[in-house]
């Protein structure tokens, strides 16, 4: 289908920052950031005593490194996604064109009306139109995300080229296993996400992963003493470094996120079914999903209290800070996971949601909106982490 959008330069950027959705790639960095404050506020010999002697250019390094990699993806997807996404977008396309049709056999020359509000409508409204529409080749999305993917390449050779970076050892280690598994996401030659593991890799990714990079990066660069895998899995620790009940606040993290990551893919079980993505929530279906949320959220709320509990005995000074924290963060999802469960359950298959009037005091979401509420609640947690552990110190 051939409709190109006649955008300007400016038009044809923001076009394609919508694209490879970079505003919303922030969650990855926010949870890398936080992890650096954790080592920051956790390990002394960091030399962090306070908010203005952290080494900020250590976690801007960390938290680049994962924001640009995730929107590297975001444009590999919509690459490798393109033959699954056509028929869809070849019918939006379609009634665009109709519109605009409409719109001139009422108004006489209504393109100038039309073009006023293209931006908004066609491209922002429908980020991934541009590869579809012939405004720009599909290709376009792969070039994109190899340049994003080049410039996390250069950051790393640069800050090896110094002393004091992150990039050494096991955070470097795990980024690049991290960087494979995440353009594997969808690109070949696994595509995890076509044959049900997408899921269970992206919550580790997305959240503790980050966090551990960023705890071992901000160790590694601060102290000098290179992280290595055994410093992770052992007691022992010829570099100083070591989880100990951290494993519990990691544990707890992914079951936060993975949470989340079933919300996203259970309103697209039939477009996935129909385009050949096997996903593990196609192969569950929308009632098992539906358990699984609550009960990932439940296990979270249970590893963050035995976290908290061992914080209490041996970090006293970081228990406060890290108490407040948590407890804005759990005023904040208790009640979203609450509406998101019973929306979820009330739209099940062939079920329709109930009437407003008939919702009583839960109110029941469509699936659609879902993804948005829990994705800006799980975006705000790190935010609401790292303050409450900077104001606390």
């Amino acid at each position: 289908m051939y409709d190109p959008q006649q955008l300007s330069f400016v038009g044809s950027v923001n076009a394609l920052i919508a694209l490879g959705r970079i505003p919303l790639a922030s969650e990855v960095p926010l949870w890398t950031t936080f992890g650096c404050i954790l080592a920051a506020r956790l390990f002394p010999s960091t030399g962090a005593k306070g908010i203005s002697s952290i080494d900020w250019w250590v976690i801007f390094q960390c938290a680049f490194i994962t924001w640009a990699t995730n929107v590297s993806i975001n444009y590999g997807n919509e690459y490798f996604d393109w033959n699954l996404d056509r028929p869809g977008q070849i019918e939006s396309i379609k009634r665009s064109i109709r519109e605009r049709k409409k719109l001139e056999d009422t108004h006489g020359d209504g393109e100038q009306e039309v073009d006023k509000e293209e931006l908004n409508e066609k491209i922002m409204g429908n980020t991934t139109r541009i590869i579809h529409d012939g405004t720009f080749p599909p290709y376009t999305a792969l070039l994109l995300g190899a340049a994003w993917q080049a410039a996390v390449v250069g950051l790393i050779l640069y800050s090896r080229s110094n002393d004091g970076s992150p990039f050494r050892g096991f955070p470097l280690q795990v980024g690049i296993i991290s960087s494979i598994l995440s353009q594997m996401y969808v690109g070949p030659p696994i595509r995890l996400h076509y044959h049900g593991l997408g899921e269970g890799i992206s919550a580790l990714l997305l959240n503790p992963v980050a966090a551990l990079f960023g705890m071992t990066g901000y160790y590694t660069a601060t102290t000098g003493r290179i992280v290595q895998l055994s410093d992770i899995l052992s007691s022992t620790s010829s570099s100083g470094f070591s989880l100990g009940p951290i494993w519990n606040l990691l544990a707890a993290l992914y079951c936060f996120e993975q949470a989340r990551i079933f919300i996203m893919h259970i309103q697209d079980i039939e477009a996935d079914i129909a385009g050949g993505k096997i996903t593990f929530v196609v192969r569950v279906g929308h009632r098992i999903a539906s358990s699984l949320y609550v009960l990932f959220n439940i296990a979270s709320f249970f590893l963050f209290q035995r976290f908290n509990h061992v914080c209490h005995r041996q970090l006293p000074s970081f228990y406060t800070g890290w108490l407040r924290g948590l407890t804005l963060v759990a005023a904040m999802t208790i009640p979203i996971a609450a509406i998101t469960a019973r929306s979820l359950f009330a739209q099940i298959p062939p079920a329709r949601p109930l009437k407003q009037a008939q919702q009583g005091i839960i109110p029941i979401l469509p699936l659609t909106v879902l993804p948005m509420i829990v994705s800006l609640q799980v975006l705000l947690s790190p935010l609401i982490l790292s303050s409450a552990i900077l104001l606390h110190w």
